[in-house]
């Protein structure tokens, strides 16, 4: 993690939001307020979040444009630049079209190389319902024991939630790419027992050799770091000393 960490607030998709508002808002007044209407969590530069959810396409294309704009500035020659804009532009939306269409609200990518080093990973967040009125800490239960290589019980922020690790080898996505073992980390917290939601934050990293498979251990481990910072930030919360800047693409 960097000494300058940028903040990344994100309403529940309820919420139409706006491109530059306070960062300890984000609150969904139409769902009664609850303090997990939003929640908080920071990222390292070089990060962007993309909003895929329903009704963000304009959030969506504005933080694309901004991703965009720091890769290639005006200030480059336009008749040398332009044409990458447009791959860029078009390789983002393409790779976002997959995480809208399954329901993802947000998508967050790195955007920049950290070091020098181009980061294999991405984290997804979902927004699901499931067992309203069920006490989360049973639901957590039968997650433990469903057989993941890794599967522990985990708190944010105050509410219950659970942390599994998936590992699958031998991956393929076309004929013209090698073959990749990926690694999917996932915590799932419980929002509101009541209305049965719940917020999933699913991280995951590839890798194709010795060298890069240490690279996607120490990613996870910076995962569960970017995950201790969590917190919740809709109504009653009370968020301090958190950074002005904000992610290219936060909500």
């Amino acid at each position: 993690m960097t000494d300058q960490q940028p903040a990344v607030t994100s309403p529940s998709s309820g919420t139409t939001s706006d491109p530059t508002p306070d960062p300890t808002s984000g609150a969904n007044p139409g769902r009664g307020g609850k303090p997990t209407d939003a929640w908080v969590l920071l990222l390292p530069p070089g990060w962007a979040r993309f909003p895929t959810g329903e009704g963000q396409q304009r959030a969506l294309d504005a933080a694309v444009e901004e991703v965009v704009a720091r890769a290639l500035p005006d200030s480059l020659p336009r008749d040398r630049a332009e044409p990458y804009r447009h791959m860029l532009r078009d390789e983002l939306h393409k790779n976002l079209a997959a995480a809208r269409d399954a329901g993802t609200g947000a998508v967050y990518l790195p955007t920049e190389p950290m070091e020098g080093v181009h980061i294999p990973a991405s984290i997804a967040e979902i927004e699901v319902v499931s067992d309203a009125g069920t006490n989360p800490l049973q639901i957590v239960t039968s997650i433990l024991g469903d057989g993941y290589e890794e599967s522990e019980l985990v708190e944010l922020d105050g509410r219950p939630g659970v942390r599994v690790v998936h590992t699958e080898h031998q991956m393929k996505r076309d004929e013209d790419w090698p073959e990749l073992s990926t690694r999917q980390v996932l915590y799932a917290v419980s929002r509101d027992e009541t209305d049965g939601e719940w917020l999933v934050l699913s991280f995951s990293t590839v890798w194709n050799s010795t060298a890069t498979e240490r690279l996607a251990e120490a990613l996870v481990f910076f995962f569960d770091a970017v995950m201790t910072t969590f917190r919740w930030a809709g109504p009653g919360t009370n968020l301090l000393n958190l950074p002005d800047r904000s992610v290219p693409g936060s909500v």
